[in-house]
């Protein structure tokens, strides 16, 4: 049974629904002959039962002196004969020795000892037992109808009426009941087949109609189903030639749509988990060359930092210069209106040209430190690389600056000098010292020149310091966003990564033709394995 197809099987429900109708049919059919033999039985016995109960009221009036018995007798001879029922149905009697006592057919005192019907049976000897042994009972035999010659099957009832030795009996045919159950049997069949050959003609098309559109065996389907589910997509489903409607041939188009999806599934994640390799190996030289970057730019913040503070020193040291060429140039400036007391203040003009030298001195100080820093600005911004053109630019004039303080301080140290020089000769050269008072006026008007130049100069350069060590701050601050986002960068294509390997591996439980026979299978790249194996 196991092995049967399910259209073989629905074809042996049907008829084994057909067996049981027929049986519950002809189970029908019976139980309503037994039915009309019993209400047969019940009906002879209700007679004889009438005819025990009048047998019994004569007794009772005999006993009581009513009635004498001959006469009781009598009467009860006369009911019995009157007595008719059915097709012609009647009433007889007999005494224990089965002679007759009434009867239709036969005389008074006829020996019925020896009697048999055509099929052997003592009829009234089976009569006689069953009657004594129970009291009264049913016994079947074969009787002649009245006015044929055809033995019929006829089942009678007997009771004994012990107070006349009397056992009274009728009977009836029950051929006939044969007859009714074979004609009932066949309307029913008729009207089974009325019935039953339509609804069975509805579900041999709905049998075909299911069969076509499965095309094939429901099991089959759900094997070809179940290995789908299990990730086989190399066994095509067998159909039927010219088959293009059926569930197998979906079933079909839905593995071969499975296998093309799945097969650019898998493209799409080899390509993905390369990209996702490089990405990540980009992401690791992108952050190792940010970091280099922000330390080299660390250290370019603290230089500028340092070299601010020294340029601002240098300015205040420059303003403070410019304060003092300008009391120099007053001070040569009253000196001219005081030649007349020119002897008495050469003391003086000692003590302010040792005062000059003294400043020339630190000019040239602060101009040999410019130069020195300006150099080591340039050598920065030589390490800065293109990012430090600019600033070289600045260091460059800073140190045309410095050289040009280096020049004016020179020039104010000759000019000292010869003033000292004039002064030792004292008065012989008062004559001159106008001359030489109004060139070194000229001479301190152009240092306060100068010296206005330099601390302008100076503080621009403050200024533009300034600017850059604030640049350079902004800049270290974005190259550390700039790392930490390299590094977001990185572990993001990290997950990638490992996502694109879970997604390898789910349609790795797909095997399509063509693919090795386990599936798809991913393998971490060994940058992952050996960051796996050291975690």
């Amino acid at each position: 049974m196991t092995q049967m197809t399910t259209t073989s099987k629905l074809w042996s429900l049907l008829g084994g629904i057909w067996l049981a109708m027929l049986m519950l049919v002809g189970w029908m059919s019976w139980e309503n002959r037994q039915t009309i033999e019993s209400e047969r039985r019940e009906s002879v016995r209700y007679v004889i039962e009438s005819v025990m109960s009048q047998l019994e009221s004569l007794q009772q009036r005999v006993v009581a002196g009513e009635l004498s018995e001959e006469e009781a007798r009598q009467r009860a001879l006369d009911n019995l004969g009157s007595v008719r029922f059915g097709e012609d149905e009647y009433i007889f009697a007999f005494d224990s020795q089965m002679h007759i006592v009434s009867h239709a057919r036969r005389s008074a005192g006829d020996d019925m000892s020896g009697f048999e019907d055509p099929r052997g049976n003592r009829t009234y000897v089976n009569l006689l037992d069953i009657a004594r042994s129970e009291g009264g009972g049913f016994v079947e035999y074969y009787s002649r109808r009245a006015g044929g010659e055809e033995q019929s099957a006829k089942v009678s009832y007997v009771e004994r009426f012990a107070e006349w030795d009397w056992y009274v009996a009728t009977g009836v045919y029950i051929d006939d009941i044969n007859a009714a159950f074979m004609t009932g049997l066949l309307r029913t069949a008729v009207i089974l087949l009325a019935i039953g050959l339509p609804l069975t003609l509805l579900m041999g098309l709905v049998i075909r109609d299911v069969s076509r559109r499965l095309g094939g065996d429901p099991r089959y389907a759900a094997e070809v189903v179940t290995l789908i589910a299990d990730g086989d997509l190399t066994h095509q489903a067998a159909l039927t030639e010219g088959d293009r409607h059926s569930l197998l041939y979906d079933i079909n188009r839905m593995r071969e749509a499975l296998v093309s999806t799945i097969g650019d599934i898998h493209l799409s994640a080899d390509d993905v988990s390369a990209a996702a390799v490089q990405i990540t190996a980009g992401n690791d030289e992108l952050a190792t060359r940010t970091e280099q970057q922000a330390a080299s730019l660390a250290e370019t913040a603290s230089s500028m930092e340092e070299l601010t503070a020294t340029v601002k020193q240098n300015a205040e040291n420059a303003e403070h210069a410019r304060a003092l060429a300008e009391d120099t140039t007053h001070s040569a400036q009253r000196g001219g209106q005081s030649m007349e007391t020119l002897v008495s203040s050469m003391e003086s003009i000692n003590a302010s040209a040792s005062q000059m030298s003294t400043i020339v001195d630190t000019i040239e100080a602060i101009a040999f430190q410019t130069n020195i820093l300006a150099l080591n600005a340039s050598v920065e911004a030589a390490r800065a690389g293109e990012q430090g053109r600019g600033f070289a630019v600045v260091a460059g004039e800073v140190r045309n600056l410095a050289s040009r303080s280096a020049e004016a301080a020179s020039e104010i140290k000759s000019l000292i000098e010869n003033s000292d020089s004039q002064t030792a000769k004292g008065s012989q050269q008062a004559r001159d010292t106008g001359v030489i008072i109004t060139g070194m006026v000229d001479s301190i008007t152009q240092l306060s020149t100068l010296v206005s130049e330099i601390s302008a100069a100076s503080v621009e350069q403050s200024h533009g310091i300034e600017q850059v060590n604030e640049a350079v701050t902004q800049m270290d601050q974005m190259t550390q966003q700039n790392a930490g986002l390299v590094q977001e960068s990185a572990a993001a294509s990290q997950r990638m990564e490992a996502q694109s390997g879970l997604l390898r591996q789910h349609i790795a439980r797909f095997r399509i033709a063509g693919a090795p026979s386990g599936g798809f299978q991913w393998q971490p790249p060994a940058r992952l394995q050996v960051s796996e194996a050291t975690s």
